[in-house]
């Protein structure tokens, strides 16, 4: 019937228009030269990221790389230190990150207005250029994902992911030519995949009716292993968490029975042995192994093979995957991913 609302519908649309949107980011190269030259400029003791929900994911991965590529220490800060305890944090030499898809949730702006009478100078990266988090920061990167209507978050978490690769790349001086092609590069690959309507389809089958998904991951896959694990909660309101595949062995090992779907990021090379130690392991126990990488677990139920030379850029190609699974599961399940119960888009944290 025409005016009726495809369930998924937008949050498909969402996820295709993802590698145009990366080509978009390209183009707010200025706001992103002013928020690495505020990094370069400070020459910080210490980078401070403040995030909450996919935007903290993404806030993870930008603390691995901004590690490797500074060689300075990268931490997350925890919001509930300011509002919930009402401490003043004083603070080293240093910049802060601030990360929100909307810009407007309380207890981010609370922590950047903390930041702010501890003199810290604050980068802020939302995808409202007239939100009170880009008024409320020193410099301010625009997104430039579009609206993105669907509640649960995709193509403003990979821009987010980007956002944050490009800035940090800039302040340690990588050129934009090197910069621009690496984009374009996995923009194509991107592009690609989601042209092979069957990429996930194993997957997906692989998946159906478990109540138990276990993502697990290392280096910049822990942020996909944690927003990958997110996707398939709100979406399909099923018991899914993201891990360190260290962390996993000493505790979430211990909920693997036959049947448990463990979903194996392998294409990071930073360790990734512990990744493939934890897949064998769950395996041994009946778990089912999805290998989302390279191809490296011979006897994986499922793959979706990634081969990404690009290892700091891999988080964007390898959420993609995800969000399809999340979403072809939800429609499989008669659920409506663009709406899941409970949850909406925006949420107002305190």
């Amino acid at each position: 019937m025409s005016g009726v609302a495809v369930p998924g519908h937008r949050m498909r649309a969402e996820i295709a228009e993802q590698p145009d949107r990366w080509l978009d980011l390209l183009g707010a190269r200025d706001a992103i030269d002013a928020a690495a030259e505020l990094i370069a400029g400070t020459r910080p003791e210490l980078l401070v990221f403040a995030a909450r929900g996919s935007s903290d994911h993404a806030a993870m991965y930008a603390q691995y790389l901004a590690q490797n590529l500074l060689h300075i220490p990268a931490m997350l800060a925890t919001p509930a230190s300011v509002t919930g305890f009402g401490t003043q944090l004083a603070y080293p030499r240093s910049v802060a990150l601030a990360v929100s898809q909307s810009g407007s949730s309380p207890d981010l702006l609370a922590t950047v207005a903390s930041f702010a009478s501890a003199g810290v100078p604050v980068a802020g990266f939302s995808n409202d250029e007239s939100s009170a988090l880009a008024d409320a920061s020193d410099i301010h990167v625009p997104l430039v994902a579009g609206p993105e209507t669907s509640v649960a978050a995709t193509k403003t978490y990979t821009a987010e992911l980007l956002a944050l690769a490009l800035t940090l790349h800039r302040a340690t001086g990588t050129g934009w030519a090197e910069l621009d092609e690496r984009v374009r590069r996995i923009a194509a690959s991107v592009a690609a995949d989601l042209a092979q309507p069957d990429a996930v389809a194993s997957a997906i089958a692989a998946v159906e009716g478990v109540d138990r998904v276990l993502v697990v991951g290392r280096g910049y896959s822990m942020a996909s292993a944690r927003e990958g694990a997110l996707k398939l909660m709100e979406t399909n309101a099923i018991a899914a968490s993201g891990w360190s595949a260290a962390d996993a062995t000493h505790g979430p090992l211990g909920q693997v029975v036959p049947g448990t779907v463990v979903i194996a990021l392998t294409g990071s090379p930073a360790g990734r042995d512990s990744v493939l130690s934890f897949a064998a392991a769950a395996a041994a126990l009946g778990g089912t192994v999805i290998e989302l990488g390279p191809g490296l677990i011979g006897d994986a139920t499922a793959r979706i093979r990634l081969d990404e030379r690009d290892a700091e850029l891999l988080p964007l190609r390898e959420i993609v995957p995800m969000q399809r699974i999340a979403l072809e599961l939800a429609l499989s399940r008669g659920l409506d991913p663009d709406n899941p119960a409970g949850l909406r888009k925006v949420t107002l944290t305190v």
